[in-house]
């Protein structure tokens, strides 16, 4: 059978993120939804000792931003895994 291709695509609309940092002593990890070539919504930030959700508004919103940026800053190539 002969045939010619005119296209193919493999596409991925979201990507999970995740990722584990430090602050002031404690570690955390963050995790959000990535639309492929949009945003990252849902952002969560989790305290790692107990994986509680953090309840410091304050501090809450500090990690949060560090958080944002670190996930939003992510070579998504270099971190990919399946």
């Amino acid at each position: 059978m002969e045939y010619k291709i005119l296209e193919q695509e493999a596409y991925v609309v979201t990507f999970t993120l995740n990722a584990d940092f430090e602050y002031q002593g404690k570690k955390y990890s963050a995790t959000g939804i990535y639309y492929n070539g949009d945003s990252i919504v849902d952002i969560e930030v989790f305290n790692e000792e107990d994986e509680s959700c953090i309840d410091n508004e304050i501090l809450e919103e500090k990690l949060f931003e560090i958080a944002k940026e670190i996930l939003e800053n992510m070579d998504i190539d270099k971190h990919f895994s399946y």
